[in-house]
């Protein structure tokens, strides 16, 4: 495995946006991931798993270690469990599923993710969560850099969240999906479910380089704390008339009032200003602080 110096991330991240990586490399398995990681710790590195960028915004001066492009992506089937490398990506993980009539991760169609990355943040789209769908995953300790198997449970996925989020010490490898054995029939219905999916995403989100929603939605509580009508920040930020707003090149997207979108060359300051500017109209209107769906990654 070679591990490259000074790369620019910009065009490993969904929002064209970053400086580059002090250095970088793409392991392919778990042997590779390991080395990855002793390299790091040999030079006293910081280091940062990457997936397909979809949901990260990278400091203009880039990231002082070593970012981890894992590329194991190997896709295996059996009986109604299917394997993925945690780099798959969940559009060949849907779609393998489907063609062995496997349904039940339709709901994340069109999202750009990993594997790794989508349980990392427990991927989500309205109110399902590919949480559920997990029966086990093999799992890299970063401290003893042993393998571990774990289950479902071991995730303590949330909203937004998993233990590989909120506990940092732990590599997704691989893992295992139960979905559901059905008829040609059935499956062909949610291959026309999963197109509608991408249909209405594509008419209802921008096309402009983006991470999609830049701050979480409410939790069930803030939202009653507050006496609002609804959990969508995106109602909150649209109320405030701040579609349209924009920051040198970052733009708070007409289509959507939680999507800041990439016009040209928007530089990582551009969306934080711009974000910071939401936040505090939201503040004033309806005293709610919004928080960051989007990870920042060297700062």
């Amino acid at each position: 495995m070679e591990i490259l110096g000074n790369i620019t991330l910009k065009p490993y991240t969904n929002f064209r946006i970053g400086g580059p990586a002090r250095f970088f490399c793409e392991p392919k398995d778990a042997r590779e991931i390991t080395e990855a990681l002793k390299f790091a710790g040999e030079k006293d590195l910081s280091f940062f798993i990457l997936g397909l960028g979809a949901n990260i915004l990278v400091n203009d001066d880039g990231f002082p270690g070593l970012v981890i492009r894992p590329r194991n992506d190997h896709i295996a089937v059996k009986d109604d469990i299917i394997n993925a490398g945690a780099g798959a990506t969940i559009e060949e993980l849907i779609n393998t599923a489907l063609g062995q009539n496997l349904i039940g991760l339709e709901d994340f169609s069109g999202i750009p993710s990993t594997v790794g990355g989508a349980l990392y943040i427990n991927l989500h789209y309205f109110d399902a969560f590919i949480g559920p769908f997990v029966k086990s995953a093999l799992v890299l300790n970063k401290r003893t850099l042993e393998t571990e198997r774990v289950d479902q449970n071991w995730f303590r996925f949330g909203y937004d969240n998993s233990k590989l989020k909120a506990d940092r010490g732990y590599i997704l490898l691989e893992a295992d999906f139960a979905l559901k054995k059905v008829d040609d029939y059935v499956k062909y219905e949610a291959i026309g479910k999963a197109k509608e999916i991408v249909r209405t995403r594509q008419r209802r989100y921008p096309s402009e380089p983006s991470v999609g929603s830049i701050f979480q939605n409410l939790k069930d509580e803030e939202r009653d704390k507050y006496d609002l009508p609804t959990r969508s920040v995106a109602f909150l930020i649209d109320v405030c008339g701040l579609k349209g707003q924009r920051a040198g090149d970052a733009l708070l997207s007409p289509r959507h009032a939680n999507m800041i979108v990439n016009t040209g060359d928007a530089r990582a300051a551009d969306v934080l200003e711009l974000a910071e500017i939401i936040k505090q109209h939201v503040k004033e209107k309806f005293t709610v602080d919004l928080r960051f769906e989007m990870q920042l990654v060297g700062f």
